[in-house]
């Protein structure tokens, strides 16, 4: 389920299709702080569990699309941003965790799963993989699912385009693995309550406008 109590209107900011992207900004933050004392003891600020992205926009006169949108949502509602990087947008591979057992492989049962995403690191020491614990995907973009048993393509009867939960035509066998092929939107907002703008008195110029989003969870 969608874990933030923000209302989340069923609207779309497409990166892909819409003119209103001519650029970005993409950072990471430090949120840890570090404290050593005289006795080498270390005591620090633990990091959320998640990282939380954010999007400095920027578009021409060419579209008031963000502006109405901002009249809607301002900060006291949320939207979906379809971003237009192909990494935060596009997954392979990814576990389907079964609704009942936790697990990411069918009991013979069950025919609900939810979309989750997984990330895997190479240890550059010693074998194996380091791995984040998988995490929930809400709001998966309709018409780009795909569920798999055992790495074969089946059907799915239902997507569930707000919680993520996946229906299999029929349950996936006791021990069978499942997993998933799909695009996301992901839920943010505005990091402004107001909107300002410089006048020109100029008919047909271009201004460039920006605005900053943030994700929600």
């Amino acid at each position: 389920m969608a874990a933030s109590s923000i209302t989340i209107l069923p609207i779309y900011l497409d990166g892909r299709i819409k003119a209103v992207l001519s650029g970005g900004v993409s950072t990471l933050e430090d949120d840890t702080v570090t404290h050593k004392s005289d006795s080498k003891t270390v005591s620090t600020t633990e990091r959320s569990d998640r990282v939380q992205r954010s999007w400095q926009l920027s578009w021409g006169t060419a579209s008031d699309f963000i502006f109405d949108l901002f009249e809607v949502c301002r900060t006291s509602k949320g939207f979906l941003f379809i971003s237009p990087l192909t990494r935060e947008r596009v997954a392979t591979g990814q576990p389907l965790k079964n609704t009942v057992t936790g697990l990411t492989h069918g009991d013979g049962t069950t025919t609900t799963f939810q979309i989750q995403k997984q990330i895997s690191l190479s240890y550059d020491i010693g074998a194996g993989s380091a791995s984040t614990d998988a995490e929930d995907v809400n709001y998966p973009l309709l018409g780009t699912v795909v569920g798999y048993k055992n790495g074969v393509a089946a059907t799915l009867s239902n997507v569930d385009l707000q919680t993520g939960i996946v229906t299999f035509a029929t349950a996936p066998g006791s021990g069978v693995l499942t997993t998933a092929d799909y695009e996301r939107a992901i839920p943010v907002m505005f990091t402004s309550k107001t909107s300002s703008q410089t006048m020109i008195d100029v008919v047909d110029r271009t201004e460039l406008r920006s605005a900053q989003i943030e994700e929600i969870f």
